[in-house]
């Protein structure tokens, strides 16, 4: 026997945990196989074949469900010999039935695989029944049967999923605890209250394994990584003393339930090492009532005011597409999320997961989603779908306006004139609807002239603003700003740069101030000349000097 798991990411950088956790639950050979869903399916077919197996194991989520399909179907066609099976939550909550319209499936495995995966193997080897193996859906003569899923697992000794290989360029995931104390509705975790950790000395001795392997950030899958405050703690602490430099650790917290003696310990660390995700999804009372939340945006504030934000990035959250939730009220929990002062406001759609709560409501909230992963929804009783269509321009404009850090001058300008963000944003959303088939953020420079254009049209293009999308882009670009809008702005002769390194030695490392003056640009802003140094393209520092050539 010579059964493969097999892996479809979104893309290069991130990795299965799921695979490698059964992988290493068995002291039976097993081979692992990765791929992204950007392959093409012969390319996939190919890698699959190079492995000879007789029994494939698929790892199925909503992101490479359709490309495991067409896999799974052409290979039951052209090499009927080799057994299929599937595992993963895409397939855990409606198997029998997706068993009955998927003929190419020969079984689904589900629960908790690190406790059942052994078993299936005997079972897949002959050695086992079907009916000896915990969660089992298979075939037997015409009918589906399905076995019952062992109760939770505990965490204690369980594998951290990473040995020896090579991450370099990857993302490592962790598990330290599974389940969920919280019920949202839309969500797979709310489905298993049972919360269970693992200890922090197992951690530590997991993540020093993680460590050899190159990984420059590691994501914790966990809901709710700081409910256990001195856990949460001792563990921070050791990130603190042991992570190698340039390290990333990324964790979801409920920022809610921040303790001031957390957050003291977060702000130990060094600038980068900490990244924290907060969802908020709606600031309604009402949606937040239908899917079983509560948000308190002031507990909220007190806790990112606790934290250090020039040392640890933080985002939040907020879903399109909740019962109960029109553009207007969507609209104006973004305004409320905003004085935040969150690094990104990530912007999601609704999905209509199976398995959840709300999926299984969804007729009686009016929820219109597609019947092809990942489920999103259209519309709603509450929503049109043109205008998911207009806020998912709208999500777009956040993400390349306000989540980036290219445009900091230009949104500090919006915060300083007052002007109602959503209005500002949801203006600039409804100028891409209109260019949309120009595709105007298609690169670089289309971002910059799509703002210039929009600015210039809304009347917004003062001079105040035109030096903050100035500042903006030289930044962001090593280049002059004419050459990619449609500006005539000379920069600082050459000769004023070198004088000005002359008289600042200290500004360039350089022994020569006319071979140093090719790393610096000078412009010109309102009041001031700012002298700017990039190194090896790249910003690197910036001097500015007033006109009357002070400083």
């Amino acid at each position: 026997m010579n059964p493969l798991l097999v892996a479809l990411n979104a893309s290069y950088v991130h990795t299965n945990l799921a695979v490698r956790l059964l992988k290493e639950s068995t002291k039976r050979p097993v081979g692992l196989l990765e791929m992204t869903i950007n392959e093409s399916k012969d390319v996939m077919l190919q890698k699959i074949l190079r492995k000879r197996p007789d029994v494939i194991l698929y790892s199925a989520y909503i992101w490479n469900w359709p490309e495991i399909e067409t896999l799974g179907r052409y290979i039951k066609k052209a090499f009927p010999e080799i057994k299929q099976y599937v595992g993963g939550p895409e397939v855990t909550y409606d198997s029998v039935e997706r068993m009955g319209e998927a003929a190419w499936i020969d079984g689904i495995l589900r629960g908790e695989g690190e406790d059942s995966f052994d078993d299936f193997l005997a079972y897949l080897a002959g050695e086992a029944e079907a009916e000896a193996v915990a969660g089992l859906v298979y075939r037997s003569g015409n009918k589906i049967q399905a076995n019952p899923v062992k109760g939770p697992l505990s965490m204690d000794g369980l594998p951290a999923g990473y040995e020896e290989e090579d991450l370099n360029h990857r993302i490592a995931y962790y598990e330290s605890m599974r389940g969920c104390p919280y019920h949202c509705s839309y969500c797979l975790s709310s489905e298993d209250d049972v919360v269970r950790y693992r200890s922090a000395e197992e951690i530590k001795a997991h993540m020093r394994r993680i460590f050899r392997t190159g990984t420059k950030l590691v994501k914790f899958v966990d809901r709710s990584f700081h409910i256990r405050p001195a856990r949460t703690k001792e563990i921070l602490r050791f990130f603190i003393d042991e992570a190698p430099k340039g390290m990333c650790i990324h964790f979801e917290m409920n920022l809610e339930h921040m303790t001031p003696e957390v957050a003291e310990v977060i702000n130990e660390a060094p600038a980068g090492l900490f990244q924290i995700e907060a969802g908020i999804q709606s600031v309604n009372p009402e949606v937040n009532r239908r899917i079983h939340r509560s948000t308190d945006l002031d507990k909220m504030k007190r806790a990112m005011a606790m934290i250090d934000r020039d040392k640890v990035h933080i985002h939040v959250d907020l879903i399109v597409g909740l019962p109960g939730e029109d553009i207007e009220s969507f609209l104006q929990g973004f305004d409320r999320v905003v004085p935040l002062g969150a690094k990104k406001i990530q912007i999601g759609f609704l999905k209509l997961l199976r398995g959840t709560e709300l999926r299984r409501r969804a007729e009686e909230f009016h929820i219109v989603y597609d019947d092809r992963p990942p489920y999103e929804v259209i519309r709603t009783d509450v929503l049109r779908a043109s205008e998911v269509l207009l806020l998912k321009n709208f999500a777009t404009i956040v993400e390349n306006y306000y989540d980036e850090d290219v445009f900091l001058a230009v949104k500090a300008e919006v915060k300083k004139r007052g002007l109602c963000p959503s209005e500002f944003y949801m203006a600039m959303a409804r100028a891409l609807e209109q260019n949309i088939h120009r595709m105007p953020l298609k690169n670089r420079e289309g971002k910059y002239r799509f703002l210039y254009s929009f600015l210039e049209e809304a009347s917004l293009l003062d001079e105040a603003m035109y030096a903050a999308l100035k500042e903006d882009f030289y930044f962001a670009e090593n280049r002059y700003i004419g050459g990619v809008l449609p500006v005539e702005d000379p920069e600082v002769d050459r000769q004023s740069v070198v004088e000005f390194l002359k008289n600042h030695p200290d500004f360039v490392p350089a022994d020569d101030p006319l071979k140093a003056s090719k790393q610096v640009r000078g412009i010109h802003l309102p009041g001031r000349v700012r002298y700017i140094y990039y190194e090896n393209g790249k910003y690197k520092d910036h001097r500015d000097e007033r006109k009357d050539h002070g400083q």
